[in-house]
Order: structure tokens, then C-alpha cells, then sequence
């Protein structure tokens, strides 16, 4: 009787710690604790918009909470340094474009694009010229006019070095023959500010953080640098069907710091595509005007190398590449 009574202690002791070690590890299955998703602008541009749009059908998706952490400073860098030494454990991930690329080049101490592992593609950003409409310029030719007649007459709001709209504010000026003269603002959201306050009377942005205030007809979009015409701006003409052969474009993609495990970056990959084709995300998207481009892992990471190898030239070209950083 002592030892049935024995054993049946040891088996019930044994099912106790069973239940919470199975319990440990259904907890430990990822993700098990919220989504940190890193924008390197402030609040209010179009990577934070993307950010919190995925984020809010992440979090359905992947039944865990998600945080949108702004991390500013050094166009970008400062934030993407943050992303890279973050733990590769899938719960630090962040929103990249143009300005990582740039700033690869631009910045030695900026992180390099080895140390980033792409996840998804979401969308292509083209350039474009905006100008308030106040200075009652609303086509290209009337803007390069006045710009022959006086540069310093039509300020141009744009990105620190690396974002954006700097390298945009660097390809569109010198394709149409005009000084541009520039005004650096930490983001997108302060530099559209700064255009409909009168600081500064043109920016070069890409579509998504002023479609509002062309619609509200406070700004006049010039010209968009694609091949074909914005879908959200079908009235607006491409600088190539105005006679000049400017075609450069921003990107946005979702990356993690190098060295998550396969089966994590996997379920990150499904998530977030998941989140991109979502029909929540969708509508906001085409709202807001995104030009959606979904792409899994392999498609993402082939796209940057195709981005790089585009814009290296350009920043070559205009003399942005740190010595140290010149390819032979």
C-alpha cells in the first residue's frame, strides 16, 4: 500500500510539472510577446503610416500586440542602427527605404545592408515636385522659369542627407537645369508643414504625404519621376512625358537585424504578407496613396540589390559617396 501510495504521489507530481512545462512551451511558441516595428522618421510621414496601418493587422493576425517605435535622428541612421542591434529574435523589426541605402553610402558610421535581413516588399514610392499654390505656379515650365529668373524665390523642403526627398531634391533640379536651393527638415510630416505654412514654397516628396493637400488644391503636383502616371494623380503628367527623362522612386520594405531563425523570419514573412494583401490594408493603402507591390523575403532582398545598384551612381555622380565608401 506504502508503495502504490508512492507512486501515485511521484505520477501526480510528474503530471503537475508536466502541465507547466507544456504550458511554458506553447508560451514560448513566437510570438509570445508584442511586435516592435522601428520608423526612422517622426510620427506623421509615410513610413509611420505604413508602420501603424500593418501594425494594426499584425496584431489580429498574429493575435500579439503591436508597437510602432519612432526612432529619429541622422536621416535615418539612427533608427536603423537600432533596428541592426536589436536581438534577431523576431520581436525588433523595422520599415526601410531609400534613405538606408543612401546613408550606406553617405555615413560611415551608418549601418551597412549585410546586416539587415529583408522580410517583405510593401510598395514603390516615386518622386515627384510639389509647390503650394499659392505662388500660382501650377505647371513645370512656369515653375523652371521662375527658378532661371530667381532660385532663391522658391525654397525647396526636403529630407536631411540620405532620405528621400534629398536624393530626389539631387536628380530632379540638376535634369531640369535649375539651382535648387534647400532647406533640410527631420522628416517627412515637418517638411509638408513647412510647405503649407510658407517656409518653404516647393518640396520633392513622394505622393503619399501630400495626395490630401492636393486634393484640398493647397499644393500643385509638377511632375512625378516614374514611367507612368501616379494612379492616385491621373491628371498629373510624368517628367519624361514633359520631355525630361527623370525616373527615381523610394521604397518600402519590412527588415530584421541579420540572424533570426529561419522558422521565426517564416512566420514573420507569412504575418506580414498576410497583413500587406489584407483588405483593411489595402483600402487604407489606396487611400493614402501607396503603390502596393507585395513581395515575399526572396523578392524583397532581390529588389534591394537592384536598389542599390540604382542609386549608388546617382549619389557617385553628385559627389555623396564617402571616400571610404567608393566602390572600385
Amino acid at each position: 500500500m506504502k508503495r502504490r501510495h508512492l507512486l501515485a504521489s511521484a505520477f501526480c507530481l510528474t503530471a503537475a510539472t508536466a502541465l507547466p512545462f507544456g504550458a511554458a512551451m506553447a508560451e514560448d511558441a513566437y510570438p509570445s510577446e508584442p511586435i516592435h516595428i522601428t520608423v526612422v522618421w517622426p510620427a506623421g510621414g509615410g513610413h509611420d503610416l505604413v508602420a501603424r496601418l500593418i501594425g494594426h493587422e499584425l496584431s489580429t493576425i498574429m493575435d500579439t500586440a503591436v508597437v510602432v517605435d519612432n526612432v529619429t535622428g541622422a536621416g535615418g541612421s539612427t533608427g536603423m542602427r537600432h533596428i541592426v542591434n536589436a536581438k534577431p529574435d523576431g520581436y525588433t523589426i523595422g520599415v526601410m527605404g531609400l534613405h538606408a541605402v543612401s546613408q550606406s553610402y553617405m555615413n560611415t558610421s551608418a549601418p551597412k545592408l549585410d546586416a539587415l535581413d529583408p522580410i517583405v516588399y510593401i510598395s514603390d514610392e516615386p518622386g515627384a515636385l510639389e509647390i503650394a499654390a499659392s505662388t500660382g505656379i501650377d505647371t513645370l515650365e512656369g515653375y523652371i522659369e521662375a527658378m532661371k529668373k530667381d532660385p532663391m524665390a522658391l525654397m525647396n523642403g526636403n529630407d536631411p542627407q540620405g532620405g528621400n526627398s534629398f536624393v530626389f531634391a539631387e536628380v530632379i533640379p540638376e535634369a531640369l537645369g535649375v539651382e535648387m536651393m534647400k532647406l533640410p527638415y527631420p522628416g517627412h510630416a515637418p517638411t509638408v508643414t513647412a510647405l503649407l505654412t510658407g517656409e518653404v514654397q516647393t518640396a520633392t516628396l513622394p505622393i503619399p504625404p501630400i495626395l490630401e493637400h492636393t486634393y484640398a488644391g493647397t499644393v500643385n503636383v509638377l511632375g512625378v519621376a516614374s514611367e507612368t502616371r501616379h494612379p492616385k494623380l491621373p491628371d498629373v503628367p510624368t517628367f519624361k512625358e514633359q520631355g525630361y527623362d527623370i525616373v527615381v522612386n523610394d521604397f518600402v520594405m519590412m527588415v530584421a537585424p541579420k540572424g533570426i531563425p529561419e522558422d521565426v523570419r517564416s512566420k514573420l514573412e507569412e504575418g506580414l504578407l498576410a497583413a500587406v494583401n489584407s483588405e483593411g490594408f489595402k483600402a487604407a493603402a489606396d487611400k493614402n496613396g501607396l503603390v502596393l507591390r507585395p513581395l515575399g523575403a526572396e523578392g524583397a532582398a532581390a529588389e534591394l540589390a537592384k536598389q542599390e545598384e540604382l542609386v549608388y551612381p546617382l549619389l557617385d555622380k553628385a559627389g555623396l559617396v564617402a571616400p571610404e565608401l567608393k566602390r572600385d
